[in-house]
């Protein structure tokens, strides 16, 4: 039997399956966007862009 992860990486491979993104914030915000993720404000992933 396959695991979910065999199951799910061909369909984010041939895009499919895509994350969801909520918002990209620099990584000097890092603080405001876990306390966006602690108060469930966040609707997807959050991306940290470093400089």
């Amino acid at each position: 039997m396959a695991t979910a992860g065999e199951r799910l990486l061909p369909a984010v491979a041939d895009g499919r399956v895509r994350p969801l993104i909520d918002s990209t914030l620099s990584f000097s915000t890092a603080a405001r966007a876990a306390a966006r993720l602690r108060s469930h404000q966040a609707h997807g992933k959050i991306i940290l862009s470093v400089p």
